[in-house]
């Protein structure tokens, strides 16, 4: 039988999930188990962490699932763009869009990948300390700015974080809460978050105008946006669909890595003894001074896993929402029409029949004779099935370099005194930012 919360239980479930996300979940996981059911209000919730059943709702049976209220708030920000689109629309825009994260493109990205990393690092070298989060912000916008539309866009990169920021909280508020004022009304609130959307609009409406109006082609992702013909409808992207899948790209492409890149250089600074066994390699396996090439990074063994073990403790994205079309049945769990199901990916990756020591930093678990044992959906930080991540090999490749051309030139000290807390929005942040303390190396 599964457990059920309800009624009065079910009200306080709400408002522990809006006050501290991360931590409800594991609180209701480690007392009833891997499969939940929450009924509020006439609707039903469920949340699971079991692989098989993730599988099943992400992969085995997909076309049963559609996205969740979640996504219909986000498509304020980023329309219906891959991130947000269903059924005909989505599967057609991903076709347009997928040859610009093939192998081969991901790999002529590397020199735009080590450029952008290194012409920021260069602009610290009469710095002893920065905030790494706002620092991972400007390299991962450069870097998807140049990469998929061929322009820079450092200019107005905090003009972005910060409209995100806000985006973000106010999106979440409107998708927890249990009554929200229609967003048509002039509140405090609504006006914020339309002024954040239109900010970020007034940059992607620029790079795409600057772009038709140039007449210039380019091989890259806005290109193929603009001009690409679909090969099994043979329709183009409408104007809106250009804006809304170029916005989705801009700010996923940028604020997962971020996040990413942070928290991997937090726990860098919590396991000193991992941090210099990861200097060492990179300092043996990558050339001393010029380029950082793709076929350098290959050779990063410990960086591959130290990045996976990164991702399984501060997942980017944290959070999946899947809603049922029909009645189904997962595992020995019968489920209604229109069921809201919870994949709490954060959860996931600490499920203790898979994890052991979950909080601890082990990067041995993604050797390949342990990670044979795991069942594949027991870590998913890039989601699964159809609908995973388009840029995953983009963003890890992205990582890698990043990291690799940062440990070649300096070591972070984590500054003392600071608070260190995780902001679970749309992505896994640290709330307050992240204050490391800058040493270069001596080559």
């Amino acid at each position: 039988m599964i457990p059920k919360i309800t009624g009065i239980e079910a009200f306080k479930g709400v408002f522990k999930l809006q006050k501290n996300p991360l931590k409800y979940f594991m609180e209701v996981y480690d007392k009833f188990g891997d499969s939940i059911l929450m009924k509020l209000l006439g609707q039903e919730f469920l949340l699971i962490r079991d692989p098989a059943h993730v599988k099943y709702v992400l992969q085995e049976n997909s076309s049963n699932y559609t996205k969740s209220i979640m996504y219909n708030e986000l498509q304020k920000l980023v329309g219906k763009g891959l991130l947000t689109s269903e059924g005909a629309e989505w599967k057609k825009n991903r076709r347009i869009a997928q040859a610009s994260f093939k192998k081969s493109s991901v790999e002529g990205f590397s020199k735009i990948f080590y450029e952008e990393t290194k012409s920021v690092i260069d602009e610290w070298k009469n710095k002893t300390e920065l905030d790494l989060s706002k620092e991972f912000m400007r390299i991962t916008f450069r870097i998807v700015g140049k990469a998929l539309f061929s322009t820079s866009v450092d200019e107005d990169s905090q003009k972005i974080d910060d409209a995100l920021s806000i985006a973000q909280v106010r999106i979440l508020d409107r998708a927890q809460g249990l009554f929200k004022m229609p967003y048509s009304l002039p509140t405090p609130k609504n006006l914020k978050l339309k002024k954040a959307i239109n900010d970020i609009n007034e940059v992607v409406d620029n790079i795409i105008r600057t772009r038709i109006e140039s007449k210039e082609r380019k091989q890259d992702l806005l290109d193929a946006l603009i001009y690409t013909e679909d090969e099994e409808t043979k329709e183009r992207l409408s104007p809106k669909q250009i804006r809304d899948e170029a916005i989705t790209f801009l700010l996923a492409g940028h604020e997962t890595t971020s996040n990413a890149m942070t928290w991997f250089f937090y726990l860098m600074t919590e396991n000193k003894g991992h941090y210099k066994r990861l200097e060492n390699e990179i300092r043996t396996s990558v050339p001393k001074l010029g380029e950082i090439g793709t076929k350098d990074l290959l050779e990063l063994k410990l960086a591959d896993i130290f990045l996976k073990e990164s991702m399984r403790i501060y997942p980017p994205a944290w959070m999946i929402e899947r809603a049922s079309i029909k009645k189904d049945k997962i595992g020995e769990i019968d489920i209604e029409a229109k069921t809201m199901v919870s994949i709490c990916v954060y959860a996931i990756h600490r499920n203790p029949k898979y994890w052991t020591e979950v909080e601890k930093f082990i990067p041995e678990r993604f050797l390949p004779e342990n990670e044979k044992n795991r069942p594949h959906y027991a870590y998913i930080p890039f989601g699964g099935g159809p609908r995973i991540c388009i840029g995953q090999n983009f963003a890890f490749t992205e990582s890698l370099m990043i990291l690799a051309t940062i440990i070649r030139e300096y070591t972070f000290e984590l500054t003392p005194n600071q608070i260190i807390e995780k902001e679970s929005l749309l992505t896994l942040r640290p709330k307050y930012g992240m204050r490391m303390k800058l040493i270069k190396n001596e080559n």
